[in-house]
């Protein structure tokens, strides 16, 4: 009997412990199955390549660029992009797409929350000490060369994949000064230069100017080492009309300040206009700008300058070419 009642609990026991292991395994196996219920997120690929056909002759592209994705809620996405590609995930939704390079020489950024409204600003610069009469338009630095391209619209559907191209343009645009002296050209200490009615800033979607205050930016030629009767140098500028006072495309005059190694250090302007339009964007070439002058150290006054020739062309075609021989009280 001993062994019969010893074998019977032994039996329970084994059944017991079967149905407990059981439902161990019965309750592992159901939490395991809820972790596979995985749902994927509402989310698509991104990829952007960079064209830099716009890049000058003689530029190099930006090595780094930064993205700004605008969602259509209100979202904002900053990426910084190297070696000109991008590749990444976004919410699924419509965007609007910026680019630029922030990182450039006399530049500032504002408004840059906000696709249409965002705007690079030339920074502030001190005045020429020999623009006397420089009127109300403010002197700026000349900014940096600045790029940017713009997507009014990128569709990212999920589980998708949407590729596209941006190529970015230069906002800016060169001119280029020489500035020959004959006759008495030694008496010529220093030249310096100014393009007034410039704009100040330019939207970075629409590529227009942000507001309508023209601007002056200065900057010196120098003195050739094999020629010493040529003054020669460049300045860039956003490439896009300024307003004046009262509303129209502002003009873009050409100031001139020679100075002169006498006891007074005396010194005279010239001042034409360029008679270009700086909206027509770099794509429509540099700005040249070629001046021949006779300097007379012999006359009443102590110094006279006769500008002689004035060239100025764009994109290798001529749109001023005013005759020798004139005085500069006609010049204007």
């Amino acid at each position: 009997m001993g062994e019969i009642s010893y074998f019977g609990k032994m039996g329970v026991k084994g059944v017991v412990t079967c149905c407990a292991a059981f439902a161990a395994t019965a309750l592992l196996a159901s939490s395991c199955l809820k972790r596979e219920l995985y749902v994927k997120p509402d989310e698509g690929q991104v990829i952007l390549d960079f064209d830099w056909k716009g890049v000058p002759d003689g530029e190099k592209a930006p090595e780094k660029m930064v993205v700004y994705f605008y969602g259509a809620d209100n979202t904002l996405k900053r990426e910084v992009v190297e070696n000109g590609h991008f590749s990444g995930v976004l919410m699924s939704g419509n965007y609007k797409v910026l680019t630029l390079n922030e990182e450039v020489a006399g530049v500032g950024l504002k408004n840059m929350e906000d696709f249409a409204k965002a705007y690079a600003y030339a920074l502030p610069a001190s005045a020429n000490a020999k623009a006397t009469e420089g009127g109300d338009e403010a002197w700026i630095q000349q900014p940096g060369w600045l790029y940017s391209a713009a997507m009014a619209e990128l569709t990212v559907n999920k589980e998708d994949t949407v590729r596209r191209t941006l190529a970015p343009e230069p906002l800016v645009r060169i001119l280029n000064l020489k500035f020959r002296v004959s006759g008495d050209a030694d008496k010529v200490t220093k030249v310096t230069a100014a393009l007034t009615g410039v704009a100040p800033s330019v939207r970075l979607a629409s590529h227009q100017c942000e507001d309508g205050f023209a601007s002056i930016v200065g900057f010196t030629p120098k003195k050739s080492e094999t020629d010493p009767s040529l003054y020669s140098g460049s300045v860039l500028v956003f490439g896009v009309n300024a307003k004046d006072a009262a509303g129209a495309v502002a003009k873009n005059l050409v100031k001139l300040w020679v100075e002169f190694n006498d006891d007074q250090n005396n010194s005279q302007t010239i001042e034409k206009d360029t008679e270009v339009d700086l909206g027509g964007g770099t794509g429509t070439g540099d700005i040249d700008i070629d001046i021949d002058v006779e300097v007379s150290a012999t006359s009443e006054a102590g110094f006279e300058v006769t500008v002689k020739s004035w060239q100025v062309t764009t994109g290798g075609v001529n749109v001023d070419n005013r005759p020798g021989g004139v005085p500069l009280d006609q010049l204007n």
